[in-house]
């Protein structure tokens, strides 16, 4: 009699773990591109554990990195150099060892300035740079050319890249000393750097924590009014409420836009803001909130000389924080997740929220998939992160918002 239960459990957990993984899947993807190398998130065959997370790499990352500048970040600090060995078991051609010129430069420092030798030493070959400018650099590009003649070679860090060049074996690394969390979280560190994700996070923060707390104000007033005080054709103001719901927004763009014109507000705070303060959903939703609690406590206050006020600061608004965490979650996704609105009415690149950003460093990221899924990783961690802390808000707020 228990095994058909249990069974039942077993097939109801199987199929939500199942589910879960498929939901989860894209996010792994997303994440583990991140971490690849440009070869290894464009070849064919899918990388489903990328080189930069091999423990084995870490060891030889921390020790190139020591030697350019640190264990940890890596770098190529004047005076100092970088020592990398190449495992043959025997001696053959010598490799040939260049610092790349980034494209449409004439010359680069790092490789004006580099002394580059190379030494066959007891079954191995050693390569040493050495920077011998007055300049430290955060990268050191380096680019490795060995005879295939060889039976078989080593490397202390694997090639980011590696092709073939006639009778030789071309082998790229992006960063030869990188350390060990620049070796990791190389794409996030060069996405960084590629764009003032700093003040696109900036901008992005700001408008939609403006928006929270400017809507809730607003909301939690209209919703009491409309819940708790008495007047004349409240129903009536409610359902015309309601009904805006049914105008797309893409109507109200041209007219905003020409009202945010008049009153010079384009390419400012104010015309990212204050068009989104007042929500319907909001309002909405704080009202179910205030008419699912008891008219008792409503009744006592006013009793006890309460005004309408005090009512809402002291009664409704503390019991109906599950709502307004709910409408919170709600109305920062949608600030943080605009791109329409912020592409309309701002031009500068110091007011592009981080949505904008994100496209503008996709265009000229171009084929960087690393790059691209580090920026899009940038993005997202925020809203991940803000959803597991207010998880529980969240979930009371949607089980409470139809109690009535």
């Amino acid at each position: 009699m228990r095994l058909k239960p249990l069974l039942g459990q077993i097939t109801v957990y199987t199929v939500l773990i199942a589910g879960s993984a498929i939901m989860a899947f894209p996010f792994y993807w997303m994440l583990a591109t991140s971490l690849k190398s440009p070869q290894e998130a464009q070849q064919a065959v899918p990388v489903w554990v990328p080189e930069r997370l091999k423990p084995a790499n870490w060891a030889a990352a921390a020790r190139l990195g020591a030697q350019g500048g640190s264990m940890w970040w890596g770098g190529y600090r004047a005076g100092r150099s970088v020592v990398l060995r190449v495992y043959t078991g025997e001696k053959g051609p010598e490799p040939v060892v260049t610092i790349p010129t980034p494209p449409a430069a004439f010359s680069d420092p790092r490789a004006d300035n580099t002394r580059i030798e190379t030494a066959f030493e007891d079954g191995w070959w050693e390569v040493t740079l050495t920077n011998g400018g007055q300049e430290s650099f955060r990268l050191l590009p380096v680019r490795l050319r060995i005879a295939k003649s060889y039976p078989t070679y080593r490397l202390e860090l694997q090639p980011d890249s590696i092709s073939s060049r006639g009778e030789d074996w071309e082998l790229s690394w992006s960063n030869l000393a990188p350390g060990v969390l620049g070796y990791v979280l190389h794409n996030f560190r060069e996405a960084w750097y590629a764009a003032p994700f700093g003040r696109y996070f900036f901008n992005s923060f700001f408008t939609a924590l403006t928006q929270v707390l400017g809507g809730l104000f607003i909301a939690a007033m209209a919703a009491f009014a409309l819940a708790r005080i008495p007047f004349p054709g409240k129903e009536f103001v409610f359902s015309l409420i309601i009904a805006t719901l049914m105008i797309p927004g893409e109507v109200l763009l041209i007219p905003n836009y020409i009202l945010l014109s008049r009153l010079g507000w384009l390419d400012t705070y104010y015309a990212l803001i204050v068009p989104w303060l007042a929500s319907v959903f909001g309002i909405f939703l704080l009202r179910q909130f205030y008419l699912s609690l008891p008219q008792d406590l409503f009744d006592a206050a006013r009793i006890d000389g309460a005004t309408y006020w005090s009512q809402l600061w002291r009664i409704a608004l503390p019991l109906s924080v599950p709502g307004m965490v709910t409408y919170g979650i709600f109305t920062f996704l949608g600030a943080y997740n605009a791109l329409l609105w912020p592409l309309i009415v701002t031009n500068s690149p110091e007011m592009r929220t981080i949505q904008l950003g994100l496209q503008a460093f996709i265009g000229e990221a171009g084929s960087d998939y690393g790059a691209l899924m580090a920026a899009s990783t940038l993005s997202i961690l925020p809203i991940v992160l803000g959803y597991f802390l207010a998880q529980k808000q969240f979930v009371q707020g949607v089980a409470r918002s139809g109690i009535k």
